[in-house]
């Protein structure tokens, strides 16, 4: 379609305005072809007619307002000056938005106020992100940059050019620290650190303030950061380019020179300042010229600070840093060095002054030479050489230059030292340039600095306009589009005009060649050899200045002072008194040579030279050495891929957010963004893909077209018809591309369309509700009409007979209609008793039957329920039985041990009572034989005193009386004592038939739990085979019971004979008693009586202690007869049976101890041949699971009866194993244990529990190097697992899971009472006895935080690609098309080619399988509910902060449409929640800035009312995050409207008092602290089994 065609009536146009440069008109009539005028109204109402002379003067057209405001111009249908222009001020006066591209630039217009846009938190959301994705921002430069260094393999350079004041000092550091945090070297050495710090040192000695900039660069900056094989930073070069030298001694008013000296100024009282004897800024010359010293805001003191704290962070030693400031101070100095005139053609310094002095003194040169040579200068002639003295002005000029070569030098050096302090051992892989150089310059007098700024300008923008020509025909030929030829501005003539042979700078080189040589003669050879150049003019107002047309402007140079900057002259004089100074670093400088830079060593030599020699024929001009400079510059950026960012500078009055259209169209025209709309203007500017073109356009598509089938055939055909001229676009291979217009044509037409069907639908509504309305008012006068009609047709009929005849018909009706009535009330009274009776018999019938069912079910329940009990009862009834019989085993154990050790003594104390007894026979038979002769005695002694009678005393026979009497009561006392020792005997005696019971009584029940033992363990399996196998060995058993209860019966009659011995053993005690009692009354024989006496209580107090029943009774029958006197042979009798009873005594013990020996091996036999059946039941039981897949119908209720009632032993939950199996133990358990196993699914934390059961059979063997060894060898293990498998989601939620149940065990059985709440009492008897693990469960639970946080990572991971796809850009709401497409061209190298292709797009059903996939793997891990909430609400948060931040990233997303879309994907996840119970978590809490953020896109933004509906409802936003989304809403349709200016303000005005962050991002990288709640286990470690599919048979369970 024709261009002239778009010129119809509601179309908009810009025209010319001498204020605004542009303003624009709605055009009021169509314009046809031949018209002298275009009606047009302005929008101030004003109507006009704008004069067009020809079809090529009409005024350019204005884009529709769907398309203002979008992120790249070029995306604009209409591209030209007025719509770039409109375009910036809508972003940047409305939006606040301060950054847009325009092709391959980004557009930095400097707002003048800090904005919350440069965050680490925005520094990660452009990380990874493609060009295009996020809104325009410095940092998608410098990523694209980094990314195309590391995909492609080149080197990268961003150039940053602008006026002074632009901000591209600013936006060069933000780009430097951007690289610095996404490429963070792992060294030590902080190399990242040191490049930004690099930034304040060259700003403080580089920049100064100027009329337009308080910062302004005065010199150009090229920093090289190098980047190793892995894209970490290593190190930086920066090489300089031009530093005004001319500042030092001369500054405009209102302007200041370099930071540095008000800095040292400012702190010229501090100690480390006073030896350079510093005033204040005002009273130096070269700091004072400017006027005012100080800059508004700035603190010169608190600079200085940070200058010497970067300083020492580059490791620039502090004798470095006084030599520098006292080269400085010596400038300062010598500036200050008063030279007065002596006559005209001399001049001396004046000797009031003593800062010649201080300058000589710091700097170590001699004063008298300084002042010498300073008013004079060598002339070397042919044949003498001659001092000719110099006038002042010569002088003057003398010291200024040797000032501004000291500077030089100086900042030579300081850039030389931040070089080496920023090279790092190590080689060099790519690097990416920062170019910060100066713009365009013009001013009112431009001299030579002018004219060399302008012409590097001209070489950059020569190569800009070739890469953009370069990218322009990539992106055809990747589109299989014809190229054609773009006629665009080339430069190369001004190039040419400037350094060609015979151009300006040549002829100003060959004219400072002659010694005589003046501005004016060089100006004339400007005009005669350059004047018929048409680049070229002699201005007509002047003679001593020239003017060139740059790409930019046309250009006045005033020629004054262009010699002698471009030779930039140093008397050969003064460089001898320097090179004589014995100051360290001056003496560096001034002995190397010409070809040797300062910056020797360094990788790129800089731009400046050094001093030039005293040699004419080698000195170098100034201008040579920049145009060899510029040359190496343009070669490294030809080597690398550009990056451009262009600074705009709004306004002169660095007011914020104030737009001068003048003042930025001279920009734009000068850095090259309207000549890349130029270019993109000639061919197809605007480029959609067929998916944005079938989206936007499918409402001017037939039905026909829509079911023609690929969409981009569609887009073919819909094409052709609505623009038959097919030159007016082209089809690419994945985009539509159109010439200028042409998109804004297809707006119209879908404007057209819609507003066509917008009065469709209104015409239809209205005619609708019209038609409503006359339905509704025709019925009423219809009703009203009958009623009247009514009334008048009664008046007219109303008589006396048609009274009765309707009276009468009256009544009939009513009894008529009473009788139908009636008759229908009883047939339906009938039929719904009816239908009542079978309904209640139906239902009746129905309880019945379900109450007879319940019925026949209670009683099922209860045979069932009765069963289980008593097989519950059953099963603890044997596994009571088996504790039982354990532990009576074991006492019998002791007690038969115990009883062989009695028997042993026994047996050694007969023996010796043995021999004993034949010592007493013999003893008896001496004493026998002394009775006999005692007798005898006695006779004879009876004889005598008979005879000595008469003679005996009556005293002495008193005192026989009373010792016998004495005698007496001794037998008395020994009388007493031993009825004691019978009564202990019988206690004794009554003690030993007890024990003997109670043993005959559990050898009974030990012999009767065997045999129930067996018949129930015969009887739980049903197995045919084991059936038939059980029943052999049970009848084996048993016969072997049956002999063991023969043997016990055996035993049991021994058990009486022997209880009949102690019965014979009582009597005998009886006998005793009888025999003492008779004894006491013998006192015939004293003596005899008590020797026999005493040999009775020896024999009877061993006897009662040790030896049995007969010997006991034998020994008193045998003192019986002794002490009767009985006659021998009745002794010898006794003797003899004696002996025989002590044989059968002896046999009979041999008996019992054989007896018992049998009875204990027996026991011991039963015992391990029932521990035995008990493993091959283990074993058994195994088998039958194994085979349950098999005989599943027939082994199922057998699998479980079995598994139910045989409980063959008892376990502690304790599993032993040797020392040298720990590694294979926690080999097998943890390094090679897969998290997918059938067992270990089966049982959560199966893996932890066994690893505690062996650490706590550590803790009960007490061995606390086991113990310590086996904690350190799973913590390692675990550690190492968890490297190992970093990427591995599974294995990872495997081991938390094991790591917090491990940790929980550790705490549940530390012993602590909190700990011990809950627990049973049985596993409060399985805590750890012996060792305090708490140190281990400090290490454990750091280790469950490291798991957790790398598992949340792998999670992230994972789920962060999904999101911005899901929750922004899917369509999850049909039929509601929430994007606008924006035909944002990408560069062609930004994307790699493999991305995902349509049908991948992710959606927030993604999502959600992603989240189900997470649930359940933590949930079959058997993952803590708590902690699955608290992993689910760290993925909630990321989804909220990365959406929100695509949000204040984006403005494409702030729109009504896609609030709806977010809160419809917000209840998705909710409802996700819900369905997985975690909606207590306090998950969706984290969604609120989100859902906050969505609900403002969609609420109305007009009213006060409004406004403070938004300060109130969005409180978990902050104010900078409402104002950024308020400044972004964009529309989707015309028909939506943009939100005020005023509105915003009126928010910001009500959020003012609001405390909180000013953060624009949310901090995507925030973590929520983790805790692991204490969750008791109810798992009994005592019937934990070890599953054998882990071959864990080195394991025991004890």
């Amino acid at each position: 379609m024709a261009l002239q065609e778009l010129y119809t009536k509601y179309n908009r146009v810009w025209i010319p305005d001498a204020e605004q440069v542009w303003k624009s008109a709605e055009i009021l009539q169509d314009f046809t072809p031949g018209d002298r005028a275009l009606h047009l109204q302005l929008e101030d109402g004003t109507v006009l007619q704008y004069p067009v002379e020809g079809p090529g003067q009409l005024p350019p057209l204005r884009n529709p307002d769907i398309l203002v405001g979008e992120n790249d111009l070029t995306a604009l249908s209409y591209l030209h000056e007025p719509a770039v222009l409109h375009n910036l001020r809508v972003r940047f006066v409305d939006s606040r938005i301060i950054y847009t591209y325009c092709g391959i630039i980004l557009v930095a217009v400097n707002p003048y106020k800090q904005l919350p846009i440069y965050g680490d938190a925005v520094i990660h959301a452009y990380s990874g992100q493609n060009m295009g994705d996020l809104d325009p921002h410095i940092f998608a430069v410098a990523e694209e940059a980094y990314k195309q260094m590391a995909r492609n393999n080149r080197n990268q350079s961003i150039i940053v050019s602008g006026e002074s004041g632009a901000g591209k000092t600013v936006s060069a550091r933000y780009a430097m620290r951007y690289f610095a945090m996404v490429s963070k070297s792992s060294s030590n050495k902080r190399v990242e650190d040191k490049v930004l710090a690099s930034n304040p040192i060259t700003e403080a000695i580089g920049n100064a303030k100027t009329t337009r900039n308080d910062n302004s660069s005065r010199f150009g900056k090229y920093t090289e950061i190098s980047f190793d094989r892995r894209y970490q930073i290593i190190g930086a070069n920066m090489r300089t380019y031009l530093l005004e030298k001319s500042r030092v001694v001369f500054q405009s008013e209102n302007e200041r020179n370099y930071h540095i000296f008000y800095q040292m100024c400012a702190c010229a009282e501090e100690p480390e300042f006073k030896s350079l004897r510093l005033l204040s800024a005002d009273k130096f010359n070269y700091t004072c010229m400017g006027g005012d010293t100080e800059i508004q805001g700035v603190d010169d003191r608190a600079d200085m600070a940070e200058t010497r704290r970067t300083f020492n962070l580059l490791g620039l030693k502090e004798d470095f840093q006084a030599d520098v400031f006292k080269m400085l101070a010596a400038i300062l100095h010598l500036g200050n060095v008063v030279i007065k005139a002596v006559g005209s053609d001399q001049s001396s310094i004046s000797s009031s002054g003593s800062h010649l002095a201080v300058f000589c003194d710091l700097l170590g040169v001699r004063q008298e030479n300084m002042s010498r040579w300073l008013c004079h200068r060598r002339i070397v002639l042919a044949s003498e050489t001659v001092v000719k003295p110099q006038p002042r002005e010569r002088a003057i000029n003398a010291r200024d230059a040797l000032a501004k070569h000291l500077y030089a030098y100086l900042f030579d050096c300081v850039i030389h030292k931040i070089n080496q302090s920023l090279r790092v051992p190590g080689k060099q892989h790519s690097f990416i340039g920062v170019l910060d150089i100066y713009g365009f310059e013009t001013f009112d007098v431009n001299s030579f600095e002018q004219f060399c700024i302008n012409y590097a300008n001209e070489k950059l923008q020569q190569q800009f306009n070739l890469h953009v020509f370069k990218l322009e025909q990539e992106e055809y030929m990747k589109e299989d589009i014809p190229w054609t030829l773009i006629d665009f501005y080339d430069n190369q003539p001004v190039i040419d005009l400037i350094e060609a042979k015979m151009g300006i700078l040549d002829l100003l080189d060959e004219e400072c060649l002659f010694p005589q040589g003046t501005d004016m003669n060089w100006l004339q050879k400007l005009y005669n050899y350059l004047g018929s150049k048409p680049l070229f003019e002699k201005p007509r107002l002047s003679s001593e200045a020239f003017v060139i047309q740059h790409f930019a402007d046309k250009v006045e140079y005033q020629c004054k002072g262009f010699l002698e900057k471009n030779r930039d002259n140093l008397y050969e004089e003064l460089v001898s008194v320097m090179r004589a100074s014995k100051f360290p670093l001056l003496a560096d400088f001034y002995n190397e040579e010409e070809n040797n830079s300062v910056i020797k060593g360094v990788k790129v030599k800089a731009a400046r030279s050094g001093v030039k020699p005293a040699n004419k024929q080698l000195r170098t001009t100034v201008g040579d050495k920049f145009r060899s400079s510029l040359y190496l510059l343009m070669d490294t950026l030809n080597a690398t891929t550009p990056h451009y960012v262009r600074c705009i500078k709004p306004n002169e009055e660095k007011l914020p957010f104030e737009y001068d259209s003048k003042r930025v169209v001279q920009q734009l025209r000068a850095c090259g963004v309207l000549e890349t709309v130029h270019i993109s203007a000639q061919s197809y500017p605007s480029r959609w893909t067929y998916i944005e073109f079938y989206s936007r356009y499918s409402i001017l598509m037939s039905q026909a077209e829509l079911r023609a089938g690929e969409k981009k055939q569609i887009c073919r055909t819909v094409l052709q018809r609505l623009i038959p001229d097919s030159n007016q676009y082209k089809f690419g291979r994945t985009k539509i591309f159109f010439r200028a217009g042409q998109v804004a044509y297809l707006e119209k037409l879908r404007l057209d369309r819609l507003r066509t069907a917008c009065i469709t639908i209104q015409k239809h509504v209205r005619g609708w509700r019209q038609r409503q309305r006359y339905l509704s008012m025709r019925q009423a006068a219809i009703i009203i009409q009958q009623y009247v009609r009514g009334k008048r047709q009664i008046r007219r009929t109303l008589t006396a007979a048609a009274l009765k005849q309707a009276w009468a018909a009256v009544v009939i009706q009513r009894h008529c209609r009473g009788y139908l009535i009636r008759r229908i009330y009883l047939l339906l009274q009938v039929a719904t008793i009816t239908i009542q009776a079978y309904t209640r018999g139906w239902m009746a019938r129905k309880r019945y039957k379900k109450m007879v069912e319940e019925h026949k079910a209670l009683v099922l329940q209860k045979y069932a329920r009765a069963w289980l009990v008593r097989r519950r009862f059953q099963t603890m009834r044997r596994l009571v039985l088996n504790v039982q019989l354990s532990y009576r085993v074991q006492q019998l154990r002791k007690k038969i041990e115990e009883q062989n050790k009695e028997n042993r003594g026994l047996v050694e104390r007969l023996t010796s009572l043995a021999s004993a007894h034949a010592q007493g026979l013999d003893r008896a038979q001496a004493l026998e034989m002394e009775l006999s002769k005692a007798v005898s005695e006695k006779a004879s002694v009876e004889e005598r005193e008979k005879k000595r009678k008469e003679d005996t005393d009556q005293h002495s026979i008193e005192l026989q009386k009373e010792d016998l009497e004495k005698e007496i009561l001794i037998l008395k006392e020994e009388n007493r004592r031993l009825r004691e020792e019978k009564v202990q005997l019988q206690t004794q005696v009554e003690e030993d038939t007890q024990v003997n019971k109670e043993l005959q009584e559990q050898f009974s029940q030990l012999t009767k739990h065997v045999k129930v033992n067996w018949i129930n363990f015969f009887f739980t399996i049903d197995s045919q085979v084991m059936e038939t196998q059980l029943r052999e060995q049970r009848e084996g058993y048993e016969s072997q019971v049956e002999a063991l209860v023969f043997k016990n019966d055996h035993l049991t009659r021994e058990n009486q004979q022997l209880q009949a011995l102690f019965q014979e053993k009582n009597d005998v005690n009886r006998s005793i008693g009888q025999e003492v009692a008779r004894l006491n009354a013998e006192n015939m024989v004293l003596s005899s009586f008590l020797i026999y006496d005493t040999l009775y209580s020896c024999i009877y107090s061993i006897c009662q202690k040790h030896l049995s029943k007969l010997i006991y009774r034998s020994f008193t029958v045998f003192l019986e007869n002794i002490f009767l006197g009985k006659e021998k042979e009745e002794l010898e009798r006794r003797l003899e049976e004696f002996e025989e009873e002590m044989e059968q005594i002896k046999r009979l013990q041999q008996a019992e101890s054989e007896a018992k020996n049998k009875f204990r091996q027996e026991t011991s036999r039963l015992t391990a041949e029932n521990m035995d059946f008990e493993e091959q039941l283990d074993m058994k039981d195994r088998t039958i699971k194994r085979l349950q897949d098999q005989i599943k119908a027939l082994q199922a209720p057998v699998k479980g009866n079995l598994s139910a009632s045989i409980i063959p032993k008892e376990y502690l939950g304790m599993l032993e194993y040797k020392k040298v199996d720990e590694d294979r133990l926690v080999r097998t358990l943890i390094r090679e244990l897969k998290p997918r196993g059938v067992v270990v699914n089966m049982i959560p934390g199966l893996a932890a529990n066994l690893l505690f059961m062996c650490v706590r059979h550590a803790d009960y063997l007490n061995d606390g190097n086991k113990l310590k060894s086996l904690m350190h060898a799973i913590i390692t293990s675990i550690k190492q697992v968890i490297t190992d498998h970093q990427e591995n989601f599974e294995m990872l939620s495997f081991w938390l899971s094991n790591t917090y149940y491990l940790l929980n065990c550790l705490k549940q059985y530390s012993g602590e009472e909190e700990f011990m709440k809950h627990n049973t009492e049985r596993q409060n008897k399985n805590c750890l006895q012996n060792f305090d693990l708490s140190e281990h469960r400090q290490i454990l639970s750091d280790l469950a935080i490291r798991i957790y946080h790398q598992f949340i990572n792998i999670m992230e991971d994972t789920l962060f690609p999904m999101i911005v796809p899901a929750m922004l850009e899917h369509e999850s709401l049909q039929g509601i098309s929430s994007m606008k497409p924006t035909g944002f061209r990408k560069r062609s190298n930004s994307l790699l080619e493999d991305g995902r292709s349509e049908g991948e797009a992710y959606s927030i059903s993604s999502v959600l399988q992603l989240m189900n996939a997470f649930h359940s793997s933590m949930a079959q891990h058997g993952v803590e509910p708590q902690l699955q909430g608290q992993a689910i609400r760290q993925l909630f948060y990321l989804i909220a902060a990365t959406t929100l931040n695509s949000i204040l990233l984006r403005k494409d997303l702030c729109s009504c449409r896609k609030g709806m879309q977010i809160r419809c994907n917000i209840s998705y996840l909710e409802e996700w929640l819900r369905e997985k119970g975690l909606q207590g978590c306090s998950v969706m809490e984290t969604l609120g800035p989100l859902s906050q953020a969505a609900w403002l896109l969609q609420v109305n933004k007009t009213t006060d009312e409004d406004a403070a509906e938004i300060q109130q409802r969005c409180h978990e936003l902050s104010p900078v995050q409402i104002v950024k989304i308020l400044n972004s809403y964009t529309p989707i349709d015309d028909f939506e409207k943009r939100v005020a200016p005023s509105f915003v303000r009126k928010v910001q005005a009500l959020l003012q008092e609001r405390e909180g962050s000013n953060q624009l991002m949310m901090d995507a990288q925030y973590r929520f602290q983790v805790t692991f709640p204490f969750c008791p286990s109810t798992q009994a470690l005592e019937l934990l089994q070890v599953p054998s599919s882990l071959h864990l048979g080195f394991l025991t369970r004890i």
